[in-house]
């Protein structure tokens, strides 16, 4: 007889020195929450929300997805099933197991691109909806402080839908998942990622490493940190390369090598040939402009003045 394993009552998390948890609710509140889930699934209903059953039909009609995604997700997820199996049983060269790690882990992460707009619209239909009525009514009741287990949100469901933004409201929701899952390890790994692990080809976060325990990208070549290409010059330094190894300036990615002359077809050095300096333009001297022909009108003003400077003479002499 197998034996079944006890189901944690609660789930403890810290935030900013106060300890908060998640417990699992009680009967009354999971009639309460079955209850507001089915009035949100029927006022769904009624304003024409899909079905899921419908899901698929939707997803062809926004060409989301068709046959040729559903035979790729469906040979994904074949090439997943056999890549568990041949671990599982193994007796193949190591290298050949890595590889194979590698191919299903390519593979699980195309299934969930694949899935990700049927997943978002799944949240859609009738049925997404109300499940998110009861997860939320659940939640509301059961996030405690751990000290006192006095309830988070005094005013229940109310209280959620003004603070469900709050770093507390956020973390308490991936843990209260976790508790009603029955989910114990949060970070529990695939078969694959088992794997890498056990036999050293990941280290704890999960990032290739060769066998000194330095980071490296599937086809074994070094990086820094930040995903740089580096090469090791001894056990505590390096240079930066490109791809292929060949050295580069660290700060602006120039490669770091000397100047050669290019040859001719003779293979003698080609000199590169100076440019010579322009010289300014000499500026274009044009024929001297002609003095403008005094206007008769102007002359005839002149006489005029000349007259009457006489006239006033004249006057004041007598």
């Amino acid at each position: 007889m197998v034996e079944e394993k006890e189901l944690a009552e609660k789930r403890v998390f810290e935030h900013k020195g106060t300890k908060y948890a998640v417990r699992r609710p009680t009967f009354d509140e999971v009639i309460k929450a079955n209850e507001e889930r089915a009035k949100a699934f029927n006022e769904a209903l009624q304003r024409g929300d899909m079905l899921r059953d419908q899901l698929d039909i939707e997803l062809r009609k926004r060409k989301l997805w068709n046959d040729d995604r559903e035979n790729r997700y469906q040979l994904l997820k074949s090439k997943v099933i056999d890549g568990d199996y041949r671990l599982s049983k193994g007796g193949i060269k190591l290298s050949e197991a890595r590889q194979l790690a590698l191919e299903m882990a390519d593979a699980r992460a195309e299934m969930v691109d694949l899935l990700s707009s049927r997943t978002e619209l799944d949240s859609n239909t009738c049925e997404g909806k109300a499940d998110t009525v009861r997860f939320n009514y659940l939640y509301s009741a059961c996030l405690v402080y751990e000290d006192s287990g006095e309830p988070y949100f005094e005013n229940g469901i109310l209280d959620y839908l003004v603070k469900q933004n709050d770093e507390v409201v956020i973390l308490g929701a991936t843990e209260f998942y976790y508790l009603l899952s029955n989910i114990d390890d949060p970070d529990s790994k695939t078969v694959e990622e088992t794997f890498l692990n056990e036999y050293g080809f990941t280290n704890e976060k999960g990032q290739l490493v060769d066998s000194e325990g330095r980071l490296i990208d599937r086809e074994g070549r070094h990086l820094d940190e930040q995903g740089n290409f580096i090469k090791w010059t001894s056990d505590t330094d390096f240079e930066f390369v490109d791809s292929e190894g060949r050295p580069v300036d660290k700060d602006t990615g120039s490669y770091s090598v000397g100047f050669s002359p290019f040859l001719n077809d003779d293979g003698d050095p080609v000199e590169l040939k100076q440019k010579e300096e322009s010289k300014p333009k000499p500026k274009k001297r044009g024929r001297p402009r002609k003095k403008k022909a005094e206007e008769p009108a102007l002359e005839k003003n002149e006489s005029e003045g000349s007259e009457v400077t006489e006239e006033v003479a004249a006057e004041s002499s007598e």
